[in-house]
């Protein structure tokens, strides 16, 4: 047994006995963290000041533990004030943008282009209004209920030509040239 003295109580002052318990704790103490046993302390190599130098290897590796969380903390907290900046940039962004819609003037329609007055022209923009693929000159006549003749699959080719040459003449210009 280490501590005899604590097993019953000789003191006859409670400040007496009360220092004993905390010098029983302390000598208890420094061997769990120096990790001695009883009869290791007992070796007079084993002084307060050996125990102190044993210390001191554990409490050199928590301050450079410790400086490693500081500098951690140092760079995560510039990249959530990055993040921070970057998502206050596009806020500001977004809202200009909300505004910007909100504000801007309505751009002036392009003039149609005026077709022919033969009602068969009609008909024509009709199926390509409703088309939703290309479309060949025979496939024109089959959706306006044409026979696919070939005499009236010409008429219709012709009056396709004639539907995108007034494209071109039309102010706005072809879209798929550029302005003419």
């Amino acid at each position: 047994m280490l501590h005899r003295r604590l097993v019953r109580d000789y003191e006859h002052r409670p400040a007496s006995a009360e220092s004993r318990v905390y010098w029983a704790i302390s000598d208890v103490m420094a061997r769990r963290l120096t990790g001695t046993s009883a009869l290791a302390r007992r070796d007079p190599q084993q002084t307060l000041g050996a125990l102190l130098a044993r210390l001191e290897v554990p409490e050199r590796q928590i301050a450079v533990e410790a400086e490693a969380a500081h500098e951690q903390i140092v760079q995560l907290t510039a990249l959530l004030d990055g993040l921070a900046q970057a998502a206050e940039h596009i806020a500001i962004t977004r809202n200009t943008l909300l505004e910007l819609t909100d504000e801007a003037p309505l751009a002036p329609a392009e003039p149609a282009a005026s077709l022919p007055d033969s009602p068969a022209y009609q008909q024509i923009m009709a199926v390509f209004t409703e088309a939703d693929a290309p479309l060949r000159a025979r496939n024109v006549c089959e959706a306006m209920d044409l026979n696919p003749a070939p005499n009236n699959i010409n008429n219709v080719r012709i009056k396709l030509k004639r539907l995108t040459s007034v494209r071109r003449r039309s102010p706005g210009g072809n879209r798929f040239r550029g302005t003419s």
